[in-house]
């Protein structure tokens, strides 16, 4: 069984090993401006993001894209430059992420529709996935609000919450042609833990179990099926085995297949940088609390 390609943002020049990877079935749009330091809203980004996925699918001509829309927590999004829209939450994991945030900040959701249509207008391979959805309502108003900025191409969702687990039948009534699991999320909210803790188990028979019944009513609906995450080898022969195709990252090729891929160090360099930016968000707000609180008791 071919499984799928995911990608972060990497440079690639040809199609990755495709006779491991038929197609690209997910691009991560978090990333593209996680490696900007830009915000959607900046014309900058739009277009970096424009010209990657141009190349994307030239690249991939006649096979599938998947873009994911941005699914950034508030941490992230924060302090990337050109953000207007800020919440303050003392758990972002568990806040306004995803499609949460598309329809929060409609600004963010416009730029990104536009430069997403405007791309399938000349690459009709290019098809989208709203991250992070709550429930089927929720779905149907981001769909609702994707047509109206014109795109008329294929839509699919991911499975990250129990809620949206749940509901699934209704999901599945919103006209997705896909779904994509994605099984680190899941098992951290299904176990109340996060990951790489002892308690987190994707191959746990209770995910193995939601995964066959998610997949039963997908194969009914003839619904695209797959699972995405970091995945390891063992996982990933015991999905392929119960029919799945598993989206596996880029940068786990090396580790899953024993193969060598261009661009082994893009994703840890973007996440370190990300990372070194948010510490220094967190320090300078923390600064400007202290200062606000000082002052204040200086006036008392």
């Amino acid at each position: 069984m071919k499984n799928q390609l995911a990608l972060s943002g990497e440079k690639i020049a040809e199609k990755v090993y495709p006779q491991l990877l038929h197609h690209v079935g997910m691009i991560r749009g978090e990333y593209l401006l996680r490696e900007l330091n830009q915000n959607i809203l900046l014309s900058s980004c739009q277009q970096f993001v424009k010209d990657y996925l141009a190349t994307i699918c030239s690249l991939y001509s006649g096979e599938e894209v998947w873009y994911r829309f941005s699914e950034l927590t508030n941490t992230e999004v924060n302090c990337l430059k050109g953000t207007k829209e800020y919440f303050d939450e003392n758990h972002p994991l568990f806040g306004y992420r995803g499609t949460r945030r598309l329809l929060a900040c409609p600004d963010e959701f416009q730029a990104e529709a536009h430069v997403v249509t405007e791309i399938y207008q000349t690459n009709p391979n290019l098809s989208l996935i709203f991250p992070f959805v709550n429930d089927a309502e929720q779905l149907k108003q981001a769909i609702t609000v994707l047509r109206q900025h014109g795109f008329t191409g294929r839509i699919g969702t991911m499975i990250e919450l129990p809620s949206a687990y749940f509901d699934l039948d209704r999901i599945m009534e919103t006209g997705i042609s896909k779904i994509v699991v994605g099984m680190n999320d899941l098992a951290s909210f299904v176990f109340a833990t996060v990951r790489n803790s002892q308690w987190h188990d994707m191959e746990s028979p209770i995910m193995l179990d939601m995964l066959r019944q998610m997949q039963d009513k997908a194969r009914i609906k003839k619904i695209d099926f797959a699972v995405a995450g970091y995945l390891n080898a063992s996982f990933i022969e015991k999905i392929n085995q119960m029919g799945i195709k598993c989206i596996i990252h880029y940068s786990s090729i090396p580790e899953i297949f024993n193969l060598e891929i261009d661009h082994p160090d893009h994703l840890k360099r973007v996440k370190e940088e990300s990372k070194k930016l948010q510490r220094s968000t967190h320090d300078t707000a923390r600064n400007v609390e202290c200062l606000q609180e000082n002052q204040s008791l200086d006036r008392r």
